[in-house]
């Protein structure tokens, strides 16, 4: 006798054959009219739809990997395009433009003939007696007399000396400012007496009160107190003389004393366009020399 247990197992494993293979069928049959086929199922085909079912298209499996297939091919995966990163361009500061520079123009200097001293000397002496007259003073006078035309001399013989060495000194030729008016005949005729007091001002003896002096340029650039200073003409070198002799507080008090009438200006003007200048002050009581 067949022993229960065998059968049973045996049973329990036909019912799984049978139900696989109904879920199977259905899967393959997707739906084909009650699982039944037609005999001509063939020859529908070949005529062109004759009511069979198409061929099915198995389900896609999901891996473990989350990746799907269809059917028995496994897909080949869309590889996303290698995006390229676009390089931002450096951002290209606004070029800062030199200024052109512009050209100073270069002053031509004027040849030293065109500079006239005597157009000079006449220039200075306006603005000197114009000063003293604001301030008072009795003018430089008698500018052609004999007495002037001496001075005038013995100036310019000192403007040409330092000219020659090349700097401001009241010495030249081995003698000094009183030992010139004496060398010149002018000690005694130039000597005078100054206002409110007891004593006689004399070249001998006070012979820095006796003269001024200047440096300065006609027609040519040159540096001034850290500017660049150009005289174009007489008038303009004349006024720098002024102004220097009327600003140095020490020339000042040589050109302002009230009892001098005369002075004598000489001004030598170099190849390089330098000018030297002297000025010497006298008084005279005679009013023709």
């Amino acid at each position: 006798m067949v022993d229960r247990k065998v059968v049973v197992v045996v049973a329990v494993a036909v019912g799984v054959v049978l139900i696989g293979g109904i879920a199977g069928a259905m899967l393959l049959g997707g739906g084909g009219g009650g699982g039944g086929t037609d005999d001509g199922g063939s020859d529908g085909a070949d005529d062109g739809g004759g009511g069979s079912a198409a061929t099915p298209t198995q389900a896609p499996t999901t891996g473990a990997a989350g990746t799907g297939t269809a059917g028995t091919g496994t897909p080949t995966e869309t590889a996303f395009p290698t995006l390229t990163p676009t390089s931002v361009p450096t951002p290209t500061g606004t070029p800062t433009v030199a200024p052109t520079p512009t050209d100073v123009p270069t002053r031509t200097p004027m040849l030293t003939r065109r500079f006239s001293e005597e157009k000079i000397e006449i220039e200075l002496r306006r603005m000197l007696n114009d000063w003293r007259d604001r301030k008072g003073l009795q003018p430089f006078t008698n500018a052609n007399g004999s007495l002037v035309t001496q001075i005038d001399r013995m100036a310019t013989n000192h403007s040409v000396a330092m000219s020659e060495m090349g700097k401001l000194v009241h010495e030249s030729n081995n003698l000094s400012t009183g030992e010139r008016y004496q060398a010149f005949d002018l000690a005694e005729r130039c000597k005078f007496k100054k206002q409110d007091a007891q004593y006689i001002v004399h070249p001998n003896n006070d012979a820095y009160q006796f003269e001024v002096l200047h440096k300065t340029y006609a027609g040519r650039n040159y540096e001034d107190g850290g500017e660049t200073v150009y005289h174009e003409n007489e008038t303009a070198v004349a006024r720098d003389i002024f102004e220097k002799w009327t600003s140095n507080y020490v020339y000042r008090d040589v050109l302002d004393y009230p009892e001098i009438n005369r002075i004598g200006i000489g001004i030598e003007i170099t190849e390089d366009n330098e000018v030297w200048v002297t000025g010497n002050i006298c008084e005279s009581g005679k009013t023709n020399e």
